[in-house]
């Protein structure tokens, strides 16, 4: 046991404290099957004063410290990047700390899920908007501040759930412990506004990725639901992508407040069917690219005339409508009744032995995903003798694309885009050039993405560490997060070597 080790535990105590190299191993890895880092310590705080002591002692030792909400994420962002650190655990903090419901405010500890969060609020007829990130059953409400989180349902009403942000309390990398928004006034008895007081200091954590604080409190705005909603499928018959693009424009230019608009791409309503993942479109002869939309309202009256807008647009396109339930192929209304929504986000993940991902996500216009849709079609062919060597091993292609594309706030579409592929162990065998050719090809495809001018927004070890290699970030911009980071981190600490941020001294 080390002197570090020991510190840490009086601040803890033993019960929530680890070295074991299982527990280290278990903490090592996200979602994606290539990266890995080992951590040295897994520990699990219970509040923002045993995470400002731990984070005081790992800047006297100067070891880095990467906190971890759901470990829900795609590209390496809570594990160490490379071997070592401290691995900080939030999923003690999950408690509700209080419900505002004469100002429609919440505040939770930063490490509940988004499902934990809104199963509480359902009982009081109220939810939070845009509910997180599509792995919203576990991923926490602090790592989807990190990331301006959307997938979870409601983000074409509510956009990314940074928008309903009003404070945060954040324990800053060397141990300070500060609140944002109306809470920076030490007068104020409740968090009910976020800008005021000087400059809007909660954006600087919005989006960081976990390289300015640790995110301790959270409180947002929560809505409440609508009484009235309804939810229709479509199966696009041509030209999915484009006809997908223009339903989107169309909607937004004609202001119909859609709760969710979501584009399924042929290639996963294909290959998940052929599966057994889509069971509800197994009859169907021609199997194209689908898409569906939520609509809510607080009368009849206003539904029905959102809907008869929404359907005047889509059924233009010469779409097949799906029937009314969910055993008739209307996947919309199992992704709002059925809570599908933190279902449906990737859909290839694991429908084979060791399918996973290698993808990212970003922001885009609704007008240009077609053209890079097509341009990754093009990586593809580009790429096809290195994906082949993958098959040739493991039996089945890699499927390069895009998940679900759905519309946010704006004129704005998500868009996951990579590929899905296999690791490198198959058949008690370890295949070390697949490891090799997933690694290049990752970083080529979102190499190829960025240059289209896309916002990434949960960005991690890769995406984060791509863009600077790529000299993607306008010079000056850089150097002033970069300046910001030394600033609130001069010994680099937290989160160490995203953005290619490294204790250089």
């Amino acid at each position: 046991m080390t002197e570090l080790y020991q510190k840490l535990e009086k601040i803890v105590s033993e019960k929530y404290i680890s070295d074991d190299l299982i527990v280290r191993h278990a903490y090592s890895r996200n979602v994606d099957p290539v990266l890995q880092g080992i951590p040295d310590i897994i520990i699990r705080p219970k509040d923002a004063k045993e995470i400002s002591e731990i984070l005081k002692i790992a800047n006297e030792e100067n070891v880095p410290v990467i906190p971890r909400g759901g470990g829900d994420c795609e590209f390496g962002g809570s594990k160490p990047i490379g071997n070592g650190g401290i691995v900080l655990d939030m999923k003690r903090m999950n408690n509700i700390v209080n419900l505002d419901e004469d100002n429609l405010i919440i505040t939770v500890e930063a490490g509940i899920s988004w499902a934990k969060l809104n199963e509480f609020l359902c009982h009081f007829d109220l939810y939070t908007g845009c509910m997180g990130p599509g792995s919203g059953m576990t991923a926490s409400i602090g790592g989807g501040i990190s990331h301006h989180s959307v997938g979870g349902g409601g983000c074409a009403k509510y956009g990314a759930c940074t928008n309903q942000l009003i404070s945060l309390e954040v324990v800053l990398p060397t141990g300070e412990i500060i609140e944002t928004g109306s809470q920076a006034n030490k007068y104020s008895k409740f968090p009910f506004n976020r800008f005021g007081n000087g400059p809007d200091l909660a954006g600087l954590f919005c989006g960081d990725n976990g390289i300015f604080g640790i995110k301790t409190k959270v409180s947002l705005q929560v809505f409440p639901r609508p009484p009235f909603a309804d939810y229709k499928t479509f199966m696009i018959t041509r030209k999915t992508v484009e006809v997908s693009s223009q339903i989107f424009k169309e909607i937004r230019k004609k202001g119909i407040d859609v709760y969710d608009a979501f584009y399924i791409p042929d290639i996963i309503v294909s290959t998940g069917t052929e599966l057994g993942m889509f069971p509800l479109w197994e009859n169907i002869k021609r199997k194209r690219g689908v898409f569906f939309y939520t609509i809510e309202a607080n009368s009849e009256k206003e539904l029905k005339s959102m809907v008869n807008q929404l359907d005047q647009i889509i059924l233009q396109h010469k779409v097949q409508e799906l029937g009314p339930e969910i055993s008739e192929g209307n996947y919309a209304k199992w992704h709002y009744t059925e809570q599908g929504h933190w279902q449906t986000y990737h859909n290839l993940w694991g429908l084979l032995p060791a399918f996973e991902p290698m993808t990212a996500e970003c922001f885009i216009t609704i007008d240009l995903y077609p053209q890079i849709l097509k341009d990754i079609d093009n990586w593809n062919r580009e790429n096809s003798a290195n994906l082949q060597k993958i098959t040739e091993i493991a039996g089945f292609p890699p499927v390069s694309g895009t998940g679900p594309i759905l519309l946010i706030d704006g004129n704005n579409v998500e868009l996951t885009c990579g590929f899905n592929s296999f690791n490198s162990y198959r058949d008690g065998k370890n295949y070390e050039i697949i490891h090799e050719i997933n690694i290049r090809l990752w970083k080529s495809l979102l190499e190829r993405v960025t240059k289209w001018g896309v916002q990434w927004y949960m960005m991690g070890e890769v995406v984060s560490r791509l863009m600077v290699d790529i000299g993607a970030y306008n010079p000056e911009f850089y150097e002033l997060m970069k300046n910001i980071k030394k600033t609130l981190d001069p010994k680099m600490i937290l989160s160490r070597g995203k953005f290619n941020f490294w204790n250089d001294k």
